[in-house]
């Protein structure tokens, strides 16, 4: 089996966590986007995350218009750093690094990213529409689990990014 990839990984831990408004261990504060993180500092130098942010905005082609928005986007690749290496300091199954969404926020990142498509003036979950299309009919028999990869009907992962 192939593993995926540290940025699939990373998209959905980011995903899970953006679904749980209070487990973060990083808080903005709304008017003065000041920073409270609760977990312990980084064992990084301010050099040695500034090299290392410099480097991804290259490594991703990130473009800011004011400083201000830089300064910001800064801050936040930090503390999702600090996240990073919190949690893989710990006792877990799977590692966390970095990728495009670092200088995102949980909030940014759940209103871009996790958002359903509008239909007209309405979103698709509130139309509440449904089908008995794959419904159980008597007489059917199915097997307890299918592997869908081996039979050529998922497609390998891919970033979709605004799609819709």
């Amino acid at each position: 089996m192939k593993l995926p990839s540290l940025a699939v990984l990373l998209r959905f831990v980011l995903f899970s966590v953006s679904s749980a408004i209070d487990i973060s261990i990083i808080g903005y504060h709304d008017t003065h986007m000041t920073i409270t993180n609760t977990s312990s500092s980084s064992w990084r130098t301010d050099d040695e995350v500034n090299d290392m942010y410099l480097s991804w905005v290259l490594k991703h082609g990130k473009n800011y218009h004011t400083l201000e928005e830089k300064e910001k986007r800064f801050q936040i690749f930090k503390d999702n750093l600090n996240y990073i290496e919190h949690h893989n300091s710990g006792d877990h199954s799977y590692k966390l690094g970095l990728n495009k969404f670092s200088d995102m926020s949980v909030e940014e990142y759940r209103l871009l990213y996790t958002r359903p498509k509008k239909i007209g003036s309405k979103r698709m979950l509130d139309n509440n529409i449904t089908s008995d299309r794959y419904s159980l009919r008597s007489g059917d028999v199915l097997p307890d689990s299918v592997d869908w990869r081996t039979k050529g009907a998922v497609a390998a992962v891919k970033d979709q990014g605004h799609c819709g």
